[in-house]
């Protein structure tokens, strides 16, 4: 048979590294680590992703020096205990025959958290807008402690046994601080002129490769387009690797895009659905050609065939798979074997990958939830278990990842829902103007699971007590989900008010009407319902009982949310809940901290609410009376998100 990616694998030499495919995941946090070394559990984590025939990996940033410390839970490179460490890791990954380098970070004025605030050290006391920083400038001592932190750190790697290393110089963090005209401010030789502002990266790549020696594989990531105003351009990137090619030996430039200190260029840093695929490999095609260097490329290649594409097309050298990985660990073999159609597909939805790491908690994956928990996953499923007839009721996201891992444990499985087709609410998502994508991506995947499973799939079928106990099973989950809510104040039984579950399907909106949209959440579904009403053309308002829109939305879709809400001319109110419709039929809005009540003068068309869910319990309280056991997942346990619902799914199933 024909290799179907013939470029996408094959071996490449990068620098002194042979790398046998060109499928390499990105630094990415997995809050993996401990008092700033790796823990078994990030060992196990890239282990899955090795052991499913990864090229490169790249280790998450680490910190060449105590300033660096991006968070409390990044790697201390600079910490010679890290050897060791990475001695464990390589002895898992290596034997798949997969390299690894680590990332040497610096973020200067980027700062996320800590549980001591550090003093900010950037060339010059400019704020980060973003994380409302503000560094000191940096002595000349103490670039010098940097720069030697590096070619520590680099030499550690080495040592440790790993295979090269990344120069961070990607969104605004240190190196790119000291190269920008906007962030460097400073007058003596690492400021002013262009060759002054590059110093500090030149220094920097210098003093590595004298403590490493020839032997070893060094390169940087870097921004091509940093998305944001004052920010590094493409043309600033072609000008500032082209003097790198020239003054120093590079092995690869690692292309990315966007900036960490404004919201709108930190959206690049891990772009959401709907967001382009592989939108920076245009740009990686330019840095390629500036600098006659390997150039690694990322950002939303989700798809094996557009890796190829960019191969062959010669944009880029190798592609970066970070979060297709996360998703299904198994891509790059499954695409090398003619498997390309069961690959598990990205849905973009940011919340447990990168939305854990911001959040502190250990990496996850809402359609993937054994990624960051291969551990405990592992040891749950080598333990024994006894055979058993399992009936699911619901088919959506809990209910799904229930069927087949349960299946995949060897159970008699049944899912069943009265719907016509599999996917819960995820068919509500799936009309909404910028959540398609990642509805129908996930419908795709189960679809895919459950033709390799052994699950008998009934559809179209209304469970009843007395269903069930004709089906007898061993036990129940039920994964019937939730409902909304109703709000005890005057005025529900208007005839304008629609509930956001069934908006996406009506059929009476008009141009130029007026809508108003009521949040609770400060999820999705509202900021969803008032794009959707605004792009009918109706005059649109969104009220929220946040202290800001989509604030519960990891922030690099809020960003795109909050973009596409004032391009649509969006009023938003937030703050406020509903607090009905009065005599006259103003619709009221009630202020959380003065309680005051408010009637609008505008006079709406349609009345949407999005102000909570109740979960659905009938048939969990017929089944306790009647005593057949019986298991509750996802929302009609308690609304709640996606990730929650896939989770409960998975571990509920494995510890039948």
């Amino acid at each position: 048979m024909t290799q179907p990616f013939k470029h996408l694998f094959s071996s490449i030499e990068i620098g002194n590294t042979v790398i046998q495919n060109r499928i390499l995941t990105t630094a990415h946090q997995t809050n993996h680590v401990v008092n700033g070394i790796p823990t078994e559990d990030l060992d196990a984590y890239h282990e899955a992703r090795a052991k499913g025939g990864l090229g490169l990996i790249i280790l998450e940033a680490g910190a060449v020096h105590p300033s660096g410390m991006l968070t409390t839970n990044t790697i201390a490179s600079f910490d010679p205990r890290i050897v060791d460490a990475y001695k464990r890791l390589t002895s898992k990954i290596h034997p798949y025959g997969t390299k690894i380098f680590a990332q040497l970070f610096h973020g200067g004025r980027e700062v996320v958290s800590s549980t001591y605030r550090h003093p900010a050290w950037a060339p010059s006391a400019v704020p980060s807008l973003r994380f409302g920083t503000m560094p000191r400038a940096m002595t000349k001592e103490q670039i010098k402690e940097v720069i030697e932190g590096y070619a520590d750190s680099a030499l550690l790697a080495k040592q440790g046994g790993l295979d090269g290393v990344e120069i961070c110089c990607s969104h605004g963090y240190l190196p790119a601080q000291f190269w920008s005209s906007h962030t460097n401010r400073r007058t003596d030789e690492y400021g002013g002129t262009f060759a002054n502002r590059m110093r500090f990266i030149v220094e920097t790549i210098e003093r590595v490769w004298e403590k490493v020696g020839e032997d070893f594989t060094v390169g940087i990531r870097m921004s091509a387009d940093e998305k944001t105003m004052d920010g590094t351009t493409i043309k600033d990137a072609v000008q500032i690797v082209e003097y790198l090619a020239e003054h120093v030996r590079l092995d690869f430039i690692n292309v990315t895009a966007g900036d960490s200190s404004t919201f709108a260029g930190s959206t690049h840093i891990v772009p959401p659905s709907p967001m382009k695929h592989a939108y920076v490999a245009p740009d990686a095609f330019k840095i390629r050609m500036a600098g006659a260097i390997p150039v690694f490329v990322g950002s939303r290649i989700v798809d094996p065939v557009d890796g190829e594409k960019i191969i062959s097309s010669g944009k880029a050298d190798m592609v970066a798979m970070t979060r297709a990985t996360i998703v299904d660990p198994e891509l790059p073999n499954k695409a090398k074997t003619g498997q390309q159609r069961m690959i598990d597909a990205c849905i973009g939805c940011l919340q447990a990958c990168i939305g854990h790491y911001h959040k502190g908690l250990p990496i996850g994956c809402v359609q993937n939830p054994e990624a960051g928990k291969e551990r405990e996953v592992q040891t749950l499923f080598a333990k024994e278990t006894t055979k058993k007839s399992v009936l699911i009721v619901g088919a959506g996201p809990a209910g799904l990842e229930a069927a087949v891992t349960a299946a995949k444990r060897g159970h008699d499985v049944t899912l069943v829902d009265k719907q016509k087709r599999i996917g819960g609410k995820l068919n509500t998502m799936r009309k909404a103007p910028m959540r398609q994508e990642m509805a129908e991506t996930m419908i795709d995947n189960y679809t895919k699971q459950l033709e390799l499973s052994h699950v008998t799939l009934e559809l179209n079928t209304n469970v009843t007590l007395d269903y069930i106990k004709e089906k007898n099973p061993d036990v129940v989950i039920l994964a019937t989900g939730s409902l909304p809510y109703e709000p005890p104040v005057p005025g529900l039984e208007d005839a304008r008010i629609m509930y956001i579950d069934d908006l996406f399907d009506s059929s009476t909106l008009k141009q130029d009407e007026a809508a108003i949209v009521f949040d609770f959440g400060g999820d999705w579904a509202a900021v969803e319902g008032a794009l959707y009403l605004a792009e009918k053309g109706c005059d649109t308002t969104l009220v929220t009982a946040r202290l800001y829109a989509a604030e519960n939305v990891h922030q690099y879709l809020r960003n795109e949310y909050l973009k596409r809400l004032k391009e649509l001319n969006v009023t938003i109110i937030p703050q406020h809940d509903f607090g009905g419709i009065n005599e006259a039929g103003k619709v009221v809005i009630r202020n959380l901290f003065t309680h005051d009540r408010t009637p609008l003068d505008k006079t709406y068309d349609h009345i949407v609410l999005s102000v909570g869910r109740v979960p659905t319990t009938q048939l969990f309280d017929e089944l306790q009376d009647a005593k057949i056991p019986v298991k509750l997942i996802g929302d009609c346990l308690a609304p709640r998100t996606i990730e929650e619902a896939t989770t409960e799914g998975l571990f509920t199933a494995l510890r039948l």
